[in-house]
């Protein structure tokens, strides 16, 4: 190979994988990867061919280990995550419907508001079920007087998006179950998408609940840190429940393994701020 096309193919090779690299890392690798094949080549120009052979290698690995630290970087606890993950669900359904032309004149069509009327409906009528079952009225961290009134509105706030985006999801996931059926059915498949809609709508309310009580009340991040407290014996004695704490240092939260006479519900235990230097920051 002449030196003119040896040259020439370093130089395309370099060019495509540095599209490979994140384009916040790609001066750096490339300015590093020119000295190397630069040095190399004027020592011995077969041996820079050899070297480039690792090039688009070298990109792949770059590009995994910053998807790699993006990941780890993404705050899984968090609050908007939630919401965020919810509302995108949501938003793919919405897309799926709307691209299927029977699909959107059916849920934009006088029967389609009739049938979201009666699933908003099941969900209001599945809500005391969920509330009792979750013990969510009894949880005391909600009573207590610890939270400021802007906390206690951003979890009213939190709870409210996660059960709006999670009974528009199960309708429309319930539209799409039931969409099959309707030729075979006919008119009895109604009933099929409300049979459906009760289910969808307990199991999401249900989430909703748990997964609030799975979090701080101040921050509304989820627990962590799972840990068992006190042997099974101790139940009508002394505390035998599971203590979760917020990576924030605002407060633990226990949980009975089951219901006593000493320690009935979940409690919670707020930390002042001398706690919050032993936390994440």
């Amino acid at each position: 190979m002449k030196p003119h096309e040896r040259l020439d193919s370093l130089h395309r090779t370099l060019s495509r994988a540095s599209w490979i690299v994140p384009a916040s890392r790609r001066e750096a690798w490339l300015a590093e990867w020119v000295a190397e094949l630069s040095y190399v080549y004027t020592q011995h120009p077969a041996s820079a061919t050899d070297l480039a052979q690792g090039i688009v290698h070298d990109a792949a690995t770059m590009q995994r280990l910053y998807l790699a630290d993006r990941y780890r970087a993404i705050d899984w606890q968090a609050p908007r995550l939630c919401v965020g993950l919810l509302g995108c669900c949501f938003t793919l359904l919405l897309a799926v419907t709307m691209a299927q032309s029977q699909l959107r004149h059916l849920v934009f069509s006088r029967w389609g508001y009739g049938a979201f009327a009666c699933f908003v409906v099941l969900a209001l009528f599945s809500l005391p079920s969920t509330v009792v079952t979750s013990r969510y009225g009894a949880y005391e961290a909600y009573s207590g007087d610890a939270a400021t009134m802007v906390q206690r509105w951003a979890r009213w706030r939190f709870l409210a998006a996660k059960l709006v985006f999670s009974v528009l999801s199960c309708y429309l996931l319930a539209v799409h179950v039931t969409r099959p059926f309707q030729h075979l059915l006919g008119a009895q498949a109604d009933w099929l998408l409300m049979a459906c809609g009760l289910i969808f709508n307990v199991v999401a309310v249900s989430w909703v609940f748990t997964d609030q009580l799975q979090r701080c009340p101040t921050c509304m991040r989820s627990l962590r840190g799972s840990a068992r407290m006190g042997p099974p014996s101790w139940g009508l004695l002394d505390s035998s429940a599971t203590e979760e704490m917020c990576d924030r240092g605002h407060g633990l939260l226990h949980q009975p393994e089951w219901q006593t006479s000493w320690f009935e519900n979940a409690r919670w235990l707020q930390l002042d701020s001398t706690w919050r230097d032993l936390f994440r920051p």
